[in-house]
């Protein structure tokens, strides 16, 4: 049973599984790639690889397109066959270098790619082949009505636009106009508009997300207040200046990043004389800004081979010895934590057990607010965990 084996054999044994896919992975590309060669998906009644490949044999249009692309590129570059086998570039990311792949320069760009993630992978494109900067605009959806009645031909499109591009033998064609359209009620009620940020070139961005019409209203008084400054109303320079305020808020709120020094309260075991509150979890500002700095506003967790956690959200600060125990705060004993790392932490502290009790006991109210700081009138309810 696999609840039974130790976490290392755990880990272990996803790394070996890990492996094996990617050789099956490679193996399965090869195949593709002769099966391709020899048009056999013709002889198995499918017009064209993709169709073979998502109904036949059952993958999603997504692994589909990513595997035809990368199986074609092999039979120009085998190499590609040997990125995929042993892990160093995911499936994903070997399909967006596929089309700028050549004699010269695929040896390079392939070294380049390893161990990167798509996103990174995008912006080494990006690089290599930059696009000019979008327009920016801003114009009103349709109404849910008009979308849900558009919906039953956009479900007709079995593949993304740059599948067919990619493609070439694959046909797409919409129904014909005759054909009834299902009731609304049939219909999904919501339709999800997915952000994007897409990299242009070395320092262009394309973002693009929906907003809601108060925000609009927002944007247009700022671009109102700010023509002083910004006469054209760029929305970027005035989304940019805004988030430089909000990132200084928040740093100054939580971190306490460029916020005068303000006088702190006892932090150690015994309360001034005439007081009889117990220490407060508040940390000093000083305390706050000197962790944060030093931490690089990143967590610090590190695991046994020295590779440190990545993330740069949901920084909470964490005392290695455990308030609760030491009533105490110091530069040298506290650091910066991401959430998920900070209760792991806890775990090993004071047990999974006793961690899985406690949040239970935490009201809904102070686990949302994010609230750990004591007073002279009482103490929170993260200060009596931690």
């Amino acid at each position: 049973m696999i609840e039974s084996i130790s976490n290392e054999d755990l880990l272990a044994a996803i790394r070996a599984l890990v492996k094996k896919s990617g050789c099956i992975e490679a193996d399965l590309l090869v195949h593709l790639g002769e099966l391709d060669e020899r048009k056999l998906f013709l002889s198995r009644s499918f017009s064209s690889m993709f169709r073979y490949c998502v109904d036949e044999l059952g993958f999603s249009e997504d692994a589909t397109y990513n595997r035809i692309v990368v199986a074609r590129g092999a039979r120009r570059f085998p190499a590609l066959i040997e990125v995929v086998r042993s892990g160093r570039i995911h499936l994903a990311g070997v399909r967006l270098l596929v089309p700028h792949l050549t004699e010269e320069n695929h040896g390079d760009l392939l070294a380049r790619a390893a161990g990167k993630s798509k996103r990174k992978i995008e912006e080494m494109i990006a690089m290599l082949s930059p696009k000019p900067p979008v327009p920016a605009t801003i114009r009103k959806l349709p109404s849910s009505a008009a979308l849900a009645l558009t919906l039953p031909h956009e479900a007709a499109l079995s593949v993304p636009t740059e599948v067919a591009l990619c493609l070439p033998e694959l046909e797409l064609s919409r129904p014909a106009a005759h054909t009834a359209l299902p009731p609304l009620t049939s219909l999904p009620r919501r339709v999800q508009h997915r952000p994007a940020i897409q990299p242009l070139a070395e320092d262009a961005y394309k973002i693009q997300f929906t907003a809601s019409r108060a925000f609009r209203e927002k944007l247009k008084q700022s671009q109102d207040l700010l023509r002083h400054r910004v006469p054209d109303g760029d929305l970027a320079a005035i989304l940019e200046a805004a988030l430089d305020l909000l990132i200084q808020k928040v740093k100054n709120d939580r971190f306490a990043v460029g916020r005068k020094v303000r006088t702190a309260p006892p932090t150690g075991p015994i309360a001034p004389e005439g007081e009889s509150c117990r220490p407060t979890r508040h940390i000093p500002d000083a305390i706050k800004r000197a962790v944060y700095e030093r931490d690089a506003g990143r967590c610090t967790f590190a695991d046994e081979e020295g590779r440190r956690c990545s993330e740069t959200g949901t920084l909470e600060f964490d005392h290695l010895d455990g308030f609760a125990r030491t009533q105490v705060h110091s530069v040298e004993r506290i650091r910066l934590l991401c959430r998920p790392h900070n209760q792991y932490a806890a775990e090993q502290l004071y047990g999974r057990t006793f961690m899985q009790r406690a949040r239970s006991s935490i009201p809904v109210t102070t686990r949302l607010t994010g609230n750990d700081d004591s007073t002279c009138s009482g103490t929170s309810p993260r200060s009596r965990l931690l």
